[in-house]
């Protein structure tokens, strides 16, 4: 307990210290935060692209469609399909993504 007592008096009586710690705390936050909306986002977009090759004919779906079903930006769809393991780009078409196998 007096180690914990240790830590509170230190960074009460230091505000550079205190605002650094603060600021640290803050960006690590909005870090998690962007993560899971990331994987939350990118957990989406594989679902529709499975739904889509188990319910139509098409190989690939475009940026466009993806963005459309899903409702996320389709600059977001791009970065999020590009980063994604399970998730390739057609290679002659550069706008369209389908499930890597």
């Amino acid at each position: 307990m007096k180690f914990i007592k240790d830590i509170f008096h230190f960074f009460s009586t230091n505000a550079i210290l205190s605002a650094f710690a603060v600021a640290a705390i803050l960006g690590f936050l909005a870090w998690l935060n962007s993560w899971r909306k990331d994987r939350r986002d990118s957990n989406k977009i594989y679902q529709f692209l499975i739904m889509s090759a188990q319910q139509t004919s098409f190989q690939f779906r475009s940026t466009e469609a993806i963005s459309s079903r899903t409702g996320i930006s389709e600059d977001q769809v791009a970065n999020l399909c590009s980063r994604h393991k399970k998730i390739k780009r057609n290679e002659k078409e550069k706008q369209s993504w389908e499930l890597a196998e």
